[in-house]
């Protein structure tokens, strides 16, 4: 009777176990790609502005328990390479299918590099964050782990068998506060030289669903040519949303632009904007779902 009870006991187990199988090889799954990017700064001093991200993490918010790793490979980005749409892919991965609304970076240092040499560095892990709050476009920052959960503007749906790519904005400018910066006159040849102590880092990163944002691009002209290194300047609700430079050509590209209403305006050194030529960037723009927008700048010397 007990070798019977025994038998019956494996069966039921074997067939439990079958069923969990069956039950995991039935979970639907759709595949992630997230690419990063760079809103960048205008010191054309520094050769390198390095972040390096340790592992990230998506879920929901509501939901401590969600979060499931997509890598857990460290990552190393000079965020001076990614600028005026060029990205660099983080993750492709399948995830189950559902609604996400919050990736989690954990970041471990970031890091200054200066033509002249100097070197600078930031390490979270030692030093922390300045701050425990909530930052602008949904950046929370969690004082315990050191990490960075950032908020989709929308939340991101995965379907069965579906194709998600999303994008990490972040903008150099506003995150690495430098510290003790000191202008120094380069005489005769013009310009200016920069001396820092160092920088402290709080994030300032926005995170979007790809599939339905947009593109703005366009060039910055004068009466003596195009102008390199403008900043391009985007702004939503009264907030500085991201910006750019533009390139050697005049170029810029600002991508990953959900729909809404925006103001965007171009500054560059020795320049003012034309008063006359520049009627179709002066008011609000109108940004659609999957939008492209070319915005181009009349400037003109101050002298």
């Amino acid at each position: 009777m007990k070798k019977i009870n025994y038998l019956l006991a494996m069966v039921i187990l074997i067939i439990a176990l079958s069923c969990s199988k069956d039950s995991e090889l039935e979970k639907s799954f759709g595949n992630l790609t997230i690419k990063i990017t760079d809103a960048p700064m205008p010191y054309s001093q520094f050769m390198e502005v390095n972040v390096t991200i340790d592992k990230m993490e998506i879920g929901n918010s509501t939901d401590m328990n969600s979060f499931m790793v997509l890598t857990d490979q460290q990552m190393k980005f000079n965020m001076l390479e990614l600028v005026n749409g060029l990205t660099e892919t983080m993750v492709n991965t399948p995830i189950p299918e559902g609604e996400y609304n919050t990736i989690r970076l954990y970041i471990s240092l970031t890091e200054m590099i200066m033509k002249n040499g100097d070197s600078f560095s930031y390490n979270m892990m030692t030093e922390g964050f300045l701050d425990n709050h909530m930052m602008q476009n949904g950046v929370m920052i969690n004082g315990d782990t050191r990490t960075v959960d950032i908020n989709l503007e929308l939340p991101l749906m995965v379907s069965d068998g579906g194709q998600s790519e999303c994008l990490l904005d972040i903008d150099i400018d506003g995150s690495f506060m430098l510290e003790d910066v000191i202008y120094v006159n380069m005489g005769m040849n013009g310009g200016m030289m920069m001396n820092m102590s160092g920088f402290t880092f709080m994030p300032n990163m926005r995170f979007v669903d790809m599939s339905t944002t947009g593109t703005i691009m366009g060039t910055v002209h004068s009466d003596t040519g195009n102008v390199e290194n403008a900043t391009i300047t985007l702004m939503h609700d009264g907030s500085n949303y991201t910006s750019t430079h533009t390139d050697a050509n005049g170029h810029f590209s600002l991508i990953g632009i959900p729909h809404g209403v925006y103001m965007i305006n171009a500054e560059a050194e020795g320049f003012i904007m034309s008063p006359t030529e520049n009627d179709m960037n002066m008011g609000e723009i109108n940004m659609m779902d999957m939008g492209s927008l070319n915005i181009d700048f009349m400037m003109q010397s101050e002298n």
